[in-house]
């Protein structure tokens, strides 16, 4: 594998787990907002909020495994949680 590629797979895998961290950060706030909302309307708003948060956290959970990023995907993980 030449330079070039090896570059842009480390810029592929660190663009992913920046989107796995800002995805995370996501759910912790569609979690909170839907904690505060009483209002009937708000509390569908909420919920569909949170699902697409979760379900493009996983999703980017799944592309991560397909491209070998699970070592650091989890230290990255640890770090994000230890902050």
């Amino acid at each position: 594998m030449s330079a070039k590629k090896k570059i842009e797979k480390e810029l592929e895998k660190e663009n992913i787990i920046k989107e796995i961290k800002k995805a995370q950060s996501d759910v912790i706030t569609a979690e909170k907002f839907f904690q505060l909302v009483s209002e009937p309307e708000l509390v569908d708003v909420a919920i569909y909020n949170l699902e697409a948060k979760k379900s493009r956290y996983r999703y980017l959970i799944k592309i991560a495994k397909e491209k070998g990023i699970k070592k650091s995907l989890k230290e990255s993980l640890i770090e994000a949680i230890a902050k």
